[in-house]
């Protein structure tokens, strides 16, 4: 199990992406803090303390950046990204974010949830996409969370706009190290790997599209999050990682270090046992989501990690080859 009192295991070691300036990157996905609601399987009444754990476990990693892959909060109310402000603020690491579904305007919200330029003015450089260099790499961000036409706006899912689809035809191919990062997912590592059930609203609407771009720009790592679940697949030649939610079952963020040799993807902790078995017993009583969480659990998904292992070292019985979709 995930328990504060050990080191987090391996979730993947994969031959690329390589940078010859070691890298490491915090990548934290779906907090959905709020400073009101409790239960449910995503253990509203912990996401502030789950946060604030990673931002200190953060900076006592040495990390180059922190990445936070969206859903920062649980519905998008002032209050809440207020408060996941100060959260951040006691984190001395650099902090970039792209918006998840929670964190956008929605039709059928009773508030006013800030425009995503304004999420982009807090969490970014000031709009999607963008390009950040952080060590050995070139992190892009884009934002799967909203659409010019506001197709995305009465449910959770993602798409990528024609004209970020064109941005990143034309960046990538001057970029040195490409990753990519953005909070829906490109491959079906949500259902094929973990199990999760299948729903239209885990991908992004174009994600063939989007992986054919990626994949012209050299982008060899995707790092996603919205399916709360730790995850590796292959799409197209493209490594994706699924990053789990700080708030719900199992409670961890990545740490992704990145190499001459290759890249590494671990989990870090986030709760205690007693936090453990208090989020597995919320996903247990939850939802048929929740409930799926709980199963993954039991039928030992955490302890046949890593799920990829491509090191040099890796003996043929150990991890599961990584799993390519066409």
């Amino acid at each position: 199990m995930l328990y504060r009192s050990a080191p987090g295991p391996t979730l993947a070691r994969f031959r690329r992406p390589t940078a010859a300036r070691p890298t490491r990157l915090a990548v934290v996905a779906d907090p959905h803090v709020t400073p009101w609601a409790t239960g449910t399987w995503q253990v509203f009444h912990r996401t502030e303390q789950r946060l604030a754990t990673a931002v200190a476990d953060i900076d006592r990693a040495n990390v180059d950046a922190a990445v936070v892959l969206g859903d920062l909060t649980k519905d998008g109310r002032p209050v809440a990204f207020d408060r996941v402000d100060e959260l951040l603020a006691d984190c001395d690491t650099p902090v970039l974010a792209v918006p998840g579904d929670r964190d956008v305007p929605k039709a059928a919200d009773g508030h006013r949830t800030p425009p995503v330029e304004v999420f982009a003015e807090r969490y970014a450089d000031g709009t999607y996409p963008f390009v950040e260099r952080v060590g050995g790499v070139d992190l892009v961000g884009i934002d799967t969370a909203t659409a010019p036409d506001g197709r995305l706006a009465d449910g959770h899912g993602g798409a990528v706009s024609a004209s970020q689809l064109d941005w990143l035809a034309a960046i990538l191919p001057g970029l040195s190290n490409p990753v990519l990062v953005c909070h829906h997912t490109v491959s079906h590592a949500a259902t094929r790997v973990a199990g999760l059930p299948a729903a239209h609203d885990y991908r992004v609407a174009n994600a063939d599209e989007l992986a054919a771009v990626l994949a012209d720009g050299g982008v060899d790592l995707v790092l996603s999050g919205h399916a709360h679940w730790p995850a590796a697949a292959s799409l197209s030649g493209l490594r994706e990682v699924l990053a789990p939610a700080t708030c719900s079952l199992p409670q961890a963020f990545l740490l992704v270090e990145i190499d001459a040799t290759g890249t590494t993807v671990s989990l870090r902790p986030l709760a205690d046992r007693a936090g453990f078995e208090e989020a597995y017993a919320h996903a247990r009583n939850g939802d048929g989501r929740g409930q799926r969480l709980a199963d993954c659990v039991d039928d030992g998904y955490l302890h046949r990690l890593p799920l990829v292992d491509e090191g040099p070292n890796a003996s043929a019985d150990r991890g599961d080859p990584l799993r390519s979709e066409h």
